[in-house]
């Protein structure tokens, strides 16, 4: 699947050069694609493997490079980096890596008071990014560690309660393990490319012209993007912005899970038939976590795209989750990306305008019943005033005080619903009502 670079095009049609002005959050996007297309100058054919990185930045969440030697990881992470103010932290792992090298040396003063304690000063701790090579050569008492700091954002030992600055790591390795403590770092890893060393005649001629510019050095632009602006453009994708958000509307939420649903059943189909029946190697699995934090990656589509609203075109960038993305523009062609296109395409078919406008009208009648079920005076909150005006004129009732257990009965039950999995969904609802009435 050959990628047009959709989140990474200029508004303009131009890639925006940061010269060190002020950036506005429309800017800011701008500058964002434009320093990732910088790296697409010197790192030819690595154009969806930066789109998975823009949205690796933009939630705040890590990256997994898959790779043998001498494929460009670390100039690859290096020109990333390099774009952006902050502080780096860079490791090599081994099984013999230890834990001093990656938290820090321990204070030799409170270790002869009896006390473990790591000195955090330029660790992983204390960095705003890092660069992790060799990832997955490192011991299982090593990934452990790391573990707390990659999604909690949170190192703790005994005493030690340290917050961490990491903003987002890049990870190499030229295999994956799976223990019981790798496969949850490895879920960590929201997201995952593969970079296959061979391409075809114009992307070795291209390398070359790169090289020579930069013979294997990252080239740092003359002004960085503050790390101030990444993490305001990453507030607003992951909701933590004070004056500016994204919405998602409820039948998109829905479409996302069923994309995922649909790809992880021809994922599993796919496997089976190649393994003639048997339990595929590889499941596919896509944890609850991860299929939630999916919201995240469409708000940053959407911010991409200069919108406040996420919409159906923002379901495309799934891909990059769900999907081990090919690092190399123009290597072979990968299976995966064919069975989230067919994933995508039929959800998108299967739902009509009516469907979607049904299960936004289900999804409210579900998010009302859980504030009658509580008592929550809605009338006084501002937040909810929009959802229980769309209820009260969909059940038919003035004012909420005229709203009763019955009311959600007779507003699931009294409806017709052709669509087999929408229809479904009003089930699981009603059942829940059902449960909480005592029927």
């Amino acid at each position: 699947m050959r990628d047009p670079a959709s989140l990474l095009i200029p508004a303009d049609g131009r890639p925006y050069v940061y010269r060190g002005e002020p950036l506005d959050v429309p800017r800011a996007v701008e500058a964002l694609k434009g320093a990732l297309l910088r790296v697409s100058e010197a790192l030819p054919g690595r154009v969806q493997l930066l789109q998975q990185t823009a949205l690796a930045l933009l939630t705040r969440r890590h990256q997994l490079l898959i790779s043998r030697a001498g494929t460009g990881k670390s100039l690859y992470g290096d020109s990333v980096f390099s774009q952006f103010e902050g502080d780096v932290f860079k490791a090599q792992f081994s099984q013999g890596t230890r834990l001093e090298t990656i938290l820090g040396g321990l204070d030799l003063k409170q270790f002869h008071e009896g006390r473990l304690w790591h000195n955090t000063a330029h660790s992983l701790v204390t960095a705003d990014f890092a660069y992790l090579d060799e990832f997955m050569n490192a011991n299982d008492v090593v990934l452990e560690a790391i573990l707390g700091i990659l999604n909690e954002r949170r190192f703790q030992q005994g005493e030690q309660q340290e917050e961490a600055r990491l903003h987002t790591a890049l990870a190499m390795t030229n295999h994956l393990k799976f223990s019981a403590i790798a496969e949850p770092v490895l879920d960590r890893f929201m997201f995952k490319a593969s970079i296959d060393p061979a391409g075809d005649a114009l992307n070795d001629l291209l390398i070359d012209l790169a090289y020579a510019k930069h013979h294997g050095r990252a080239q740092p632009p003359e002004h960085r993007i503050p790390l101030a602006t990444l993490r305001e453009l990453s507030a607003i994708v992951l909701g933590e912005h004070p004056g500016r958000s994204i919405e998602a509307p409820h039948d998109i939420l829905f479409l996302k899970n069923e994309v995922i649903d649909a790809y992880l059943m021809r994922y599993a189909a796919r496997h089976r038939a190649q393994a003639n029946g048997a339990r595929p190697a590889a499941d596919g699995y896509v944890s609850p976590r991860t299929k939630a934090a999916c919201r995240d990656v469409l708000n940053a589509s959407a911010l991409l795209h200069h919108r406040d609203t996420v919409d159906r075109t923002d379901l495309a960038a799934l891909r990059f989750v769900l999907t081990i993305i090919p690092g190399n523009d123009r290597a072979l062609h990968d299976p995966a990306q064919d069975i989230f296109a067919e994933a995508l395409q039929s959800t998108l078919q299967g739902y009509t305008e009516r469907d979607l406008a049904t299960v936004r009208e289900l999804t409210a009648i579900a998010q009302s019943f859980h504030l009658y079920l509580h008592g929550i005076p809605v009338e006084a909150q501002h937040t909810h005033r929009g959802l229980i005006r769309f209820v009260l004129a969909l059940i038919g009732k003035s004012n909420w005080q005229d709203v009763t257990y019955e009311t959600f009965l007779e507003a699931l039950r009294g409806r017709e619903i052709t669509n087999p999995r929408v229809n479904a969904l009003r089930e699981e609802i009603l059942e829940e009502v059902l449960e909480y009435g005592g029927e």
